[in-house]
């Protein structure tokens, strides 16, 4: 089972789909689990920079984050939850998410999605939002962003990941903003490996130094499990092309 798990998205479209079918048999449906240690220690969060990007009517999404005024970072397997990102989401309703005001909803500038989709370490997406159809303003005028960091993290250093993770013995939780923070484990060429708790629809959740507050990477995969492994992210500072992509969506925005 333990290697089972590594070949699962630890969070994203797919897994909501998987997560269907198998929600007869519980102990199948762990398989999606990518919690490190023997609890779950994410704490409800409202971080007004991190939103939710899905298609209109669906049960989940994943994960974008703000780095600009309309350039947001995700997963490159989330390509097609691209459609609209939500932000000051509020918490789910009996398990089933809940959504924000229309303007916190901006559509996504599908034009202008560059992203590769080739697992572990290659896996990354770069793209603008539209401005919201009420306010005329793009999101990060008015949510503010994060900034971006090209230099290489050191293992042991301490990271956040927030996004919209299942979380299904709280409906209140589940699929709603969570945040935890763990250490840098491993630095393997451009895959960063860190035990942070993270579930399905923490896909594209950006990896944050705590200390600096600045974005080192882009949360992919699981492999964490009760009692040993760790989650991966594509490394931003290993990455070329993904540093590229990042620089040119920044240079339309300015």
């Amino acid at each position: 089972m333990q290697g089972m798990q590594k070949k699962f998205y630890s969070l994203g479209l797919q897994e909501v789909v998987l997560g269907m079918v198998l929600l007869a048999g519980q102990g199948v449906f762990a398989a999606d689990k990518t919690i490190c240690g023997p609890s779950d220690d994410r704490d409800l969060s409202d971080n007004v920079k991190i939103g939710r990007v899905l298609e209109r009517g669906a049960p989940a999404g994943c994960t974008i984050t703000l780095i600009g005024r309309s350039c947001v970072l995700s997963a490159g397997h989330c390509i097609g939850t691209f459609h609209v990102a939500e932000f000051n989401t509020p918490p789910s309703s009996n398990g089933r998410i809940a959504h924000p005001a229309e303007k916190d909803i901006y559509e996504v500038d599908r034009a202008s999605i560059v992203s590769k989709n080739n697992g572990q370490g290659d896996d990354f997406a770069v793209f603008r939002l539209k401005a919201n159809n009420i306010t005329g303003q793009y999101a990060g005028e008015v949510q503010g962003h994060y900034n971006v960091s090209f230099d290489p993290p050191r293992v042991g250093a301490m990271v956040r990941i927030t996004g919209y993770g299942a979380d299904r013995s709280q409906g209140d939780r589940n699929y709603a903003q969570q945040s935890h923070v763990g250490p840098i484990t491993q630095i393997s060429d451009t895959i960063l490996y860190h035990q942070v708790d993270t579930m399905g629809g923490n896909s594209g959740s950006t990896v944050i130094l705590e200390e600096e507050q600045e974005i080192i990477g882009i949360h992919t995969h699981g492999g964490c499990s009760s009692y040993s492994g760790s989650n991966a992210s594509t490394l931003i500072s290993a990455h070329s092309a993904l540093k590229q992509a990042i620089q040119n969506c920044l240079k339309l925005d300015n």
